[in-house]
């Protein structure tokens, strides 16, 4: 059957001598991995729709439910162009986009996190602080996987700085360009305390290594 659905691309793998396998999270499947015929193909028609960071609306074929769906055609809504243009912009969207992928499980919709996603690429290209928007992204989504970090503080008496416990809270529930505007906070310190909550559910993501190495 044939499927027309708008997804978010989390990311891309070789498939084969021609065809990929992308990763995206559907806006009425959820999290998916879809193949993509011929798309290492030079001038590839499905290849820009089909890039991690894009946004596109996409015919899916699928003969089976146990089968992995096929992409047949595509159209781009957003490219997101300001942030792939900008190498420390790109790889904060990325970061974004892998904390969705470890915490999305397979097949089930979640309009929320949809359009946290969508909106975080969004900022992400002209924000003011992109740590900081990156940070308020990944507590929100983090609370919406049910693995909400100032609950944890909450129920294990965790030993937090108050002023950074504090912070953790308003990033927790800002949205939108908000996290530019909050009063100052260590903005590194915390972002350090969330990355050592997130080792306790995944493997650090490989994003946030490459990070690390560049210094950034």
């Amino acid at each position: 059957m044939y499927y027309t659905i708008k997804g978010l691309v989390l990311n891309s793998n070789i498939h084969s001598e021609s065809d990929k396998v992308i990763t995206a999270y559907t806006y009425e499947w959820g999290k998916i991995h879809a193949v993509v015929p011929s798309a290492k193909k030079i001038a590839a028609k499905l290849a820009a729709a089909t890039e991690p960071l894009t946004e596109s609306e996409f015919m899916f074929f699928q003969s089976h439910p146990s089968m992995r769906p096929k992409i047949t055609g595509a159209n781009i809504i957003n490219n997101n162009t300001a942030v792939k243009a900008d190498f420390k912009r790109n790889l904060y969207a990325l970061y974004a986009a892998e904390i969705s992928d470890k915490f999305a499980p397979f097949n089930m919709e979640n309009a929320e996190k949809y359009e946290l996603i969508v909106r975080v690429w969004q900022l992400l290209g002209n924000c003011s602080s992109p740590q900081r928007v990156l940070t308020a992204f990944v507590l929100r989504f983090l609370k919406l996987s049910g693995y909400g970090f100032t609950d944890y503080i909450k129920h294990n008496n965790s030993f937090i700085d108050k002023e950074i416990e504090s912070g953790i809270r308003k990033f927790s529930n800002c949205s939108g360009y908000e996290a530019d505007n909050i009063c100052e906070f260590d903005d590194a310190k915390i972002w350090n305390y969330v990355e050592s909550y997130l080792a306790n559910y995944i493997k650090k993501p490989s994003v946030g290594v490459f990070m690390k190495k560049i210094n950034l």
